[in-house]
């Protein structure tokens, strides 16, 4: 499970990009606010609640909406417009209201980012997953056999399959949104309480380091299922009816997973959270193929069965990258 979880850090760096990159927006609107306002760096409590309640221009108002119309995934950039063109929207906002929307845009910004990202890494995983473990089924037979390729359905069906009770992308949404509750927090009580610039965006930076942790828990939880749902599959397609559970066993194993290491389940009853990976945020745990010498005579049998295809040798120092371009991509 490493190997996808390392796979994930690139991930991983796009997304810490986006977070980064919203709360330097959101500081640089601090910023012009102190710019034009304050004296010597410095907003009173009054000062700065006069100012918040100052109505923006229509012009000002019509930059917020070009900021939302950027965002590339449809759902969100919908969500966004209906909220700055609903009855809320529509008269004279005041500098505080702009600046909570700013700070919400900003952040359904990063969920636009991390969506778009985390679905494209998770599809790569789970062909990987599928690919690799049939693989070293091969490898460990010292035999191989027609397969077929993961259906589209296959992956689709993993990919919206709320298995934890909510989509990955429900809970994107749902983090971001803790975000900007918290980071629109954090300015209203600074201004309130007539903190500095680089006080409030100290405090800011350090929020935002939850957020990121936080996406990336939920990456690597989720590279877990999809790794462990599409290895799944490939018994199938194998023939194989059961699987080890094979937990990581150091001092940071979870009491559940220790439980399970080792444990025998039907293929037909694998269920993530319950017998397969992952059992909890940031599982580390994966499953192997069980087979008795019952199944083993049957994949021989079907390697040996013209009808089922080609049969072919599979050398003991071959690599993954080399079966695959010679027996996958032929």
């Amino acid at each position: 499970m490493n190997y996808y979880h390392r796979n994930s850090d690139k991930t991983i760096r796009i997304i810490t990009k986006a977070y980064d990159k919203a709360i330097k927006d959101i500081e640089e609107e601090i910023q012009k606010i102190f710019d034009k306002f304050a004296k010597d760096g410095k907003l009173s409590p009054e000062e700065a609640r006069k100012i918040l309640n100052e109505k923006v221009t229509n012009k000002e108002l019509d930059e917020i909406r070009g900021i939302a119309y950027t965002t590339e995934d449809k759902e969100i950039k919908r969500y966004l417009m209906s909220r700055l063109n609903g009855p809320a929207c529509r008269g004279r906002m005041t500098r505080l209201e702009a600046l909570k929307e700013k700070v919400y845009i900003e952040c359904k910004r990063i969920a636009d980012v991390e969506i778009q990202a985390s679905e494209k890494q998770y599809i790569d995983t789970i062909n990987q997953a599928y690919y690799r473990n049939i693989f070293d089924i091969h490898k460990g037979l010292g035999i191989g056999f027609d397969f077929a390729s993961i259906p589209t359905k296959t992956i689709e069906q993993i990919l919206k399959n709320p298995w934890s009770g909510k989509h990955f992308s429900s809970r994107v949404w749902k983090n971001t949104d803790i975000l900007a509750e918290k980071l629109t927090e954090i300015i209203i009580s600074g201004f309130m309480s007539g903190k500095s610039y680089y006080h409030m965006a100290k405090e800011l930076e350090e929020y935002t380091e939850y957020g990121k942790y936080a996406a990336m828990r939920l990456i690597r939880t989720e590279s877990t299922y999809m790794a462990n749902m599409a290895e799944v599959e490939s018994y199938k397609e194998c023939g194989i009816e059961k699987y080890i559970y094979v937990a990581t066993l150091d001092l940071r194993t979870s009491e559940i997973c220790q439980e399970l290491d080792r444990k025998v389940f039907k293929v037909s009853e694998a269920e993530p959270g319950r017998n397969l990976p992952p059992m909890h945020p940031n599982c580390r745990s994966t499953a192997r193929s069980y087979i008795s010498e019952e199944e083993l005579k049957k994949i021989k049998r079907r390697a040996r069965d013209p009808k089922t295809g080609k049969t072919y040798l599979v050398p003991g120092d071959i690599n993954y990258k080399e079966w695959y371009e010679r027996y996958v991509k032929e």
